[in-house]
């Protein structure tokens, strides 16, 4: 996509820096994860923080940006002197809609070569290991790279451009969305799916206008998923499952999460868009994190516990209630509730 075709998705959006950018915009990106050729969105202060720390690589990858117009007009001269080190900048009125926008013929860009109609071995493009075993009723799209001694068991689907890792295990009825990367060595259960769409959405004029999303998702070596669970594709940039996690049944877990080393998430554990979990945390059964929130390294969070949104916990926290707080002061703040109840009878 070309800069000046920006405005025909998001008729707003004006050009204030370099109108004549001759390159193509290859992709949207976020700030934690820029590409090539990329192009991010900043709708607040917030985001321009966060821009600030990165901006010697976004210029050297000719990352360009569209900035909310009011706060364009408002950012001070430091800031916007960072900002425009970037090789193009434009503005816009609504910058959440332009993003929704912009996601859909990016999306399609990325999808072309997704075949689901089609096996992957008749087309003669998939790459399987001789030492795979592959059952009957498993459709492989193309593009798929499976390792040495993976199995994959009857029923499964294996989107394009997906790649598994050796000796891992897919049971039955597995779907694995398009751009999945699984590792060695992981397990996934039956009936559970990886890189289902992110529940991403903007209210735009009384409706839902979907957010595409195209970022995939990324389990390292030694992971295992339980039965009847779901793993969001990330928005832009792939959600990430670090090695030797375990992860239970009926478990949620939403675009953009990041989840470190060695973590345990048990059963029906929900995790909201862009949570960070450092290594080796523990979340009990039914368990709930809001969205972009940070959970540091070695913390456990009891069960039914409901983590705030944005909220931030230091390493070795332990947490418990809703909303979630220190495990001790929660349980003071029962034994208090009951004792005075008692009291009243």
């Amino acid at each position: 996509m070309k800069l000046h075709d920006l405005s025909k998705f998001d008729p707003s959006i004006k050009l204030v820096k370099n109108s004549e950018w001759p390159e193509e915009i290859l992709a949207i990106c976020t700030l934690d994860a820029l590409t090539s050729g990329g192009m991010i969105f900043i709708k607040n202060a917030k985001f321009l923080q966060k821009l600030v720390p990165v901006i010697d690589q976004a210029v050297t990858l000719k990352v360009g940006a569209v900035v909310d117009e009011k706060f364009f007009n408002l950012v001070n001269a430091e800031l916007k002197a960072e900002l425009n080190k970037l090789p193009w900048i434009a503005t816009s009125t609504q910058v959440p809609m332009a993003l929704t926008l912009l996601s859909k013929p990016f999306f399609d860009q990325k999808m072309k070569g997704v075949n689901t109609q089609v096996d992957g071995r008749q087309m003669g493009t998939t790459d399987i290991h001789p030492t795979a075993h592959i059952a009957q009723n498993v459709f492989i799209g193309e593009n798929v790279k499976i390792g040495a001694n993976v199995e994959i068991q009857p029923g499964a689907v294996i989107h394009s451009f997906s790649e598994i890792g050796e000796n891992t295990k897919i049971h039955s009825n597995v779907t694995i969305y398009a751009f999945t990367k699984i590792g060695r060595n992981c397990r996934i259960h039956s009936g559970t799916v990886i890189g289902s769409d992110g529940f991403g959405y903007t209210f735009h004029q009384g409706q839902h206008v979907k957010i595409w999303h195209m970022g995939g998702v990324v389990i390292h070596d030694d992971v295992e998923i339980g039965s009847n669970s779901s793993v969001d594709m990330g928005t832009f940039s792939p959600t990430i499952i670090g090695a030797g996690t375990r992860i239970d049944n009926l478990v949620q877990i939403a675009h953009n999460c990041k989840i470190g080393k060695g973590c345990v998430i048990c059963g029906q554990c929900g995790l909201a868009g862009s949570v960070v979990l450092e290594d080796y945390v523990v979340m009990g059964g039914r368990a709930a994190v809001g969205p972009d929130s940070h959970i540091g390294m070695g913390s456990q969070i009891a069960g039914g516990a409901k983590v705030n949104e944005s909220a931030i916990w230091p390493p070795g926290s332990k947490l418990g209630g809703h909303p979630a707080k220190d495990l001790k002061e929660w349980m003071r703040g029962v034994a208090y509730l009951r004792t005075m109840s008692l009291k009243e009878k």
